[in-house]
């Protein structure tokens, strides 16, 4: 086992900010997190003794991640594919989070190791070119701190995970159950370990944005399946959609119902197993939008047992080769939608499987959609192939 010490840290590279790699000329290449003055407002809450609404001091609306580094991310035909790999045979140093469900070290380590993991099945690094600051040396942060932020800008900090398999694989359709499965298991340990120690930390409320981009269109940068993590450790709100679920939920205790408990999706059902429902969204925000719920009501990713997470692999495999049968799209979205940790709702888990398609002016100007074929033909379609799987 060989490490990287600290004095030998590029900047920023998995998020760090030393005296060893920071100069006065990079206080511009900081991430920060800027929300949009013109779609962002304050939290307010109902005080009961008040009976008026009162500011939180947090936001919802849209925010963006301003972080340079992500740019020299390797991508491309001019660079090695599959970055992975090196990391895998312990070629190339990263901060390993997970081994399978194993912890290996903490979210903050400033460590990175040489370790070969070809005998695991799936491991949680730290991402080495992040959208956020994992940790700066507290005499950087008070300098460039007020040259940094202001009403809607701030110090962008947060842990993004990468979550891949030992096993070469591209796509869900290639992709083996116990593959999908020990993804899950390992990305799980690395939530749960990021929110114990944020907690030590003071830090109790954090959206937490599970995601795979699959291919280069979908934001795939590299060719080998694997899952994002970004943990928001800002403790300044969330954005516009959260927002949106969080009420939509909330307007459902008012009601005393759950919709994803309740209802039966009728003639946009795909597929079901023991543990898991497909359908076609009512409302789809692309074609052949497809979205998956546990038939447990279960709040956050972290929650699902081991029979939930297979019952997810199996789902998410035959649906994306159902999609590949009809030809759609390959390049695709998966995005996980759980509770923030902290955060007081009945949240139900729900996953939407998004094939990447080029919007329009409508699609832009607001939350709107253009679909050209009916959810219940979408299903219809799946239904029929998925049989053949």
């Amino acid at each position: 086992m060989t490490v990287m010490e600290l004095e030998e840290i590029p900047f920023m590279h998995w998020g760090i900010i030393t005296k060893y790699n920071f100069s006065p000329e990079y206080v511009r290449y900081i991430p920060r997190k800027r929300w949009d003055p013109l779609t962002s407002v304050e939290i307010k809450l109902y005080d009961e003794i008040t009976r008026q609404l009162v500011g939180i001091g947090k936001r919802k609306g849209h925010f963006s991640y301003i972080s340079p580094i992500r740019g020299k991310r390797p991508k491309g035909e001019k660079v090695a594919r599959d970055v992975f790999q090196k990391i895998i045979t312990g070629e190339d140093h990263a901060i390993f989070i997970a081994i399978d469900e194993k912890v290996r070290s903490g979210p903050f380590s400033l460590t990175p190791e040489l370790l070969n993991v070809e005998n695991s099945r799936a491991v949680t690094i730290i991402n080495r070119f992040p959208a956020t600051v994992r940790y700066i040396d507290r005499e950087i942060l008070e300098k460039v701190k007020p040259l940094i932020e202001d009403e809607f800008t701030r110090i962008a900090f947060g842990i993004n995970l990468i979550t891949f398999p030992t096993r070469y694989c591209e796509t869900l359709s290639d992709a083996r159950v116990e593959d999908l499965v020990a993804i899950f298991k390992s990305m799980k340990t690395a939530i749960n370990k990021v929110a114990e120690v944020a907690r030590k930390k003071g830090i109790d409320l954090l959206p937490v944005y599970p995601f795979f981009n699959i291919g280069p269109m979908a934001g795939g940068s590299q060719p080998r399946l694997h899952s994002q993590v970004y943990i928001d450790l800002n403790l300044d709100g969330h954005g516009a959609l959260m927002e949106n679920i969080l009420q939509a939920f909330d307007e459902m205790r008012n009601r005393g119902i759950c919709y994803l408990c309740t209802s039966k999706h009728n003639s946009r059902i795909v597929y079901e197993n023991s543990t898991w429902i497909v359908w076609a969204s009512l409302s789809p925000r692309r074609n052949y939008h497809l979205r998956l719920a546990p038939k447990r009501h279960v709040e956050m990713f972290t929650e699902l047992d081991d029979f939930e997470l297979e019952g997810l692999s199996d789902a998410l495999i035959r649906v994306s080769r159902g999609l590949d049968k009809l030809n759609v799209e390959r390049n695709r979205n998966v995005l996980i939608y759980s509770n923030p940790v902290g955060y007081n709702s009945i949240f139900h888990l729900y996953i939407d499987l998004i094939p990447f398609e080029k919007i329009g002016g409508i699609e832009m100007l607001d939350s709107c959609r253009v679909a050209r074929i009916a959810p219940e033909d979408v299903a219809a379609e799946l239904r029929n192939v998925i049989k053949e799987i």
